[in-house]
């Protein structure tokens, strides 16, 4: 999923707001993945085209989440036009790695809809 072209950079303002949407659904390790953003940049991206950003955050200014799963938060995207999902990955130690977006149908999402549209409940 990285794309080794592409160096760290900051989040961009939809980027942060669709992970702060994600994260205001209730579940364990949430706040401290709420409080990992200031310390998370993007190293990659899918080769497809989509949206879909690969994390790193700066493990030594953050604090692991204690997460029950690798995917915490999942949402559902409902907008005229789009049948597709996000979900929000945590790697094993407990830092954002991925924020992916699905489509189901034949296109990728390759732009973050807008953020009402975006519809999360936690993991399993």
């Amino acid at each position: 999923m990285n794309d080794a072209a592409t160096s760290p950079r900051p989040l961009t303002a939809i980027e942060r707001a669709v992970i702060e949407r994600l994260l205001d659904v209730p579940f364990p390790g949430r706040d401290q993945l709420r409080a990992q953003l200031p310390f998370a940049s993007v190293d990659g991206g899918c080769r497809c085209g989509c949206a879909t950003i690969t994390l790193t955050v700066d493990r030594a200014s953050a604090v692991a989440a204690p997460v029950g799963c690798t995917t915490p938060v999942s949402a559902d995207i409902r907008a005229e036009g789009l049948d597709a999902g996000i979900v929000l990955l945590v790697d094993g130690d407990g830092f954002l790695t991925c924020l992916e977006v699905y489509s189901i149908g034949d296109e990728p999402v390759r732009r973050w809809p807008p953020i009402d549209t975006i519809h999360p409940r936690p993991g399993l």
